[in-house]
């Protein structure tokens, strides 16, 4: 078991950075990049990153946690947050879960000063990581209590074409893409950029920003970390950026990001003014029509949110799953870990579900 304490993402130790290379294709999410964003851009200056693994010398696992205290209450949490799509344990394949988790969670248990609760979202349940989690957890004394996450709207596309992805979308909205894209195309107005790397990025980022301040959507929490994800994943091949422009003027944008065979639509945004020529539709099927036809994903997903249109591109819906970890050899714990208690038993009485399906 080792812990490394606000390590520098971008200079780890070496049987760290070997570990993190070697789980690259698991997951964007993943990546030491990625984390590094996270650490830099979304974080107090207080908290303090912690990455927790099985072994020193050769780790088969590793978790990355974020401590902070507030309002008296020593909580660690993954460090993730609204912008991260998936999280989890990150480990490599055949690695004794169990056996990791157990240490790490004990290392978390025996800590002085004590932390008085965990919190962990953006599990896939489905994973062996999120069960084997939560049992380490209990084993090492925490009350355990399972905790909704995102929902993801998704389409398996492997051996996929455009045709047949079209011929499976509802007709209502097949019949508005061709009507408005008739239309666009007449008026001579519209043009498109596209971005798969590094080459025009910093145009590319300001044509992004500019549709997203015209558009409905509220100002970004942390303004410098969509332009550095955007940059970090031009740089590794993963970006797909497509700019609609009206005259001239950048008026829709979406912002892709395919890596390990799943694309995923991470952001998209238009500028209002322009509502009536339907250019969030007309763009998200060029994107999906290119994505399918040049990248061959095996899923594209529409990241987190339950949106009602989504349903209407991508068929089929996850749900993610969180844990909260309350220790009750604290005080504050305790308290957490009472009040979690009772919150799950106003659940169950209520039927509603307190753990994913198919899991205790």
């Amino acid at each position: 078991m080792a812990l490394y304490n606000d390590p520098d993402f971008r200079r780890l130790p070496v049987e760290l950075a070997d570990f993190f290379e070697t789980c690259a294709s698991q997951s964007f999410f993943a990546l030491s990049q990625w984390y590094d964003l996270m650490a830099r851009h979304c974080v107090s200056p207080e908290a303090q990153i912690r990455v927790y693994t099985d072994d020193c010398a050769s780790p088969a696992m590793a978790i990355v946690l974020c401590g902070a205290s507030k309002g008296g209450l020593r909580c660690l949490s993954g460090l993730a947050n609204f912008y991260s799509l998936e999280h989890g344990v990150i480990a490599l394949p055949g690695a004794d879960l169990e056996s990791g988790l157990g240490a790490i969670a004990g290392e978390i248990q025996g800590e002085r000063p004590r932390w008085d609760c965990s919190r962990f979202s953006e599990f896939d349940p489905r994973n062996a990581d999120y069960g084997a989690l939560a049992s380490a957890l209990r084993r090492a004394g925490f009350l355990v209590e399972c905790t909704h996450g995102a929902a993801t709207w998704f389409e398996m596309t492997a051996h996929m074409t455009f045709a047949d992805y079209l011929a499976q979308r509802p007709s209502q909205l097949r019949s508005t893409w061709r009507r408005k894209r008739r239309s666009i195309v007449a008026s001579g107005r519209l043009s498109a950029a596209f971005f798969p790397d590094s080459c025009g990025i910093e145009q590319a980022i300001a044509d992004y920003e500019a549709v997203y301040r015209a558009s409905w959507k509220p100002p970004e929490e942390f303004p410098n970390f969509i332009p550095a994800l955007i940059r970090l994943a031009a740089d590794l091949s993963a970006l797909r950026l497509g700019v609609y422009y009206i005259d001239g003027a950048p008026a829709a944008a979406q912002f892709w990001i395919v890596w390990a065979g799943r694309a995923t639509i991470y952001k998209l945004a238009h500028d209002r003014r322009f509502d009536s020529l339907s250019l969030g539709t007309l763009l998200t099927m060029e994107m999906i029509e290119r994505v399918i036809e040049l990248d061959r994903p095996s899923e594209i997903n529409f990241g987190r949110g339950d949106d009602p249109y989504k349903r209407l591109w991508l068929p089929q819906r996850r749900q993610r799953w969180g844990i909260t970890a309350a220790n009750p050899r604290t005080f504050h714990g305790l308290r957490v870990g009472i009040e979690r208690e009772a919150a799950k038993l106003y659940h169950r009485i209520r039927g509603e579900a307190i753990s994913p399906p198919g899991w205790r």
